[in-house]
């Protein structure tokens, strides 16, 4: 698993550029689903038809980002966010566009960094003019800050797209799995859910699952003057209750329970009211669809980076492939 989520991290893939990601996926899946693709929106889908009820896997693929807005005479960059990624994260860190231009994003001189907006910063990729520029980087390129994944103390992981690159990887192994022993399952990764949950609303509509499972990050509290969630490391997965999107219907959190307690997985529960997440937008798809939510608990979620506990993550996976499997 930690082979899967570090390769899948090094891919670039902001809100609207999902395509390359989704594409290294899928084509790993030929061999295993009945049919692969990507749809309008840029959701991935795989599909196998199987036996018991229809279970939609589904993990959003992209990542915030910056987008250039504009190119001064001097060739320099200016940027509008992709998502929620605020200026304060930005300063100094590289950034990388999906055409692998890369630059520095800085701050104007005279501004201090508690008033900065996005109008003050601008990214230096070393050229000399608009016009050397304009040959290597258009409007509205879209890019992410690069930072690798890294192994820390514990058995964790640092680094940039660790959400939701995770949760892809344990949909797609929990997909296969599924898929190799009969079941009726479908895989989304899910295109645009930093800007609103786009394509989880369209991927949704399409599948129109018995049952869809959501997999992404939650954030842990477990850090000094942490954030209230309750939530911590290396204590399991997280089954969802509520988000700011939705409320898990008590059928399904109650099975994700019993589930968690047939295979012996320790577990914690999510109650997030601010939170967004696609699990809103594909249970008011149609004319409701019945969702739970299986999180891995993260640190610094909403930053460039964050750190996680792959032990959470080989629960995650297990509580995911249990649930499906048993839900009627």
């Amino acid at each position: 698993m930690k082979d899967l989520i570090e390769r899948l991290a090094k891919a670039i893939a902001p809100s609207g550029s999902e395509r390359t990601l989704q594409s290294l996926i899928l084509d790993e899946l030929n061999g295993v689903a009945d049919e692969v693709g990507i749809d309008t929106l840029g959701n991935g889908i795989a599909k196998k038809s199987g036996r018991g009820p229809h279970i939609m896997l589904a993990a959003h693929a992209d990542e915030p980002g910056v987008m250039v807005i504009d190119i001064d005479e001097q060739g320099f960059l200016r940027l509008i966010p992709i998502g929620n990624l605020r200026p304060e994260h930005l300063l100094h860190r590289q950034v990388e566009f999906t055409n692998g231009v890369v630059g520095v994003i800085e701050l104007e001189e005279k501004v201090k960094l508690a008033d900065a907006g996005y109008d003050h910063l601008y990214v230096d990729i070393g050229s000399r003019s608009r016009q050397e520029t304009l040959g290597l980087v258009h409007i509205g390129l879209a890019g992410v800050i690069v930072d690798p994944v890294r192994e820390l103390a514990g058995n964790r992981l640092l680094g940039r797209a660790l959400d939701n690159r995770v949760g892809c990887a344990i949909a797609v192994t929990a997909f296969r799995e599924l898929a190799t022993s009969g079941r009726q399952v479908t895989l989304v990764l899910t295109a645009q859910s930093a800007v609103g949950a786009r394509g989880a609303r369209t991927a949704a509509y399409q599948v129109q699952p018995d049952l869809a499972l959501l997999i992404d990050a939650a954030p842990a509290s477990d850090v000094p003057e942490g954030r209230r969630t309750a939530l911590e490391l290396g204590r399991g997965p997280a089954i969802k209750i509520m988000d700011g999107t939705a409320i898990v219907p008590l059928a399904v959190k109650d099975h994700l329970i019993q589930s968690a307690q047939a295979i012996g997985v320790e577990t914690q529960f999510e109650v997030w009211p601010g939170g967004q997440s696609d699990a809103g937008a594909v249970q008011l798809s149609v004319d409701g669809i019945h969702i739970g939510g299986v999180s891995y608990p993260a640190r610094y979620v909403g930053s460039t980076q964050s750190v996680i506990d792959l032990g959470d993550v080989d629960s995650a996976l297990k509580l995911v492939i249990e649930a499906a499997k048993t839900y009627q």
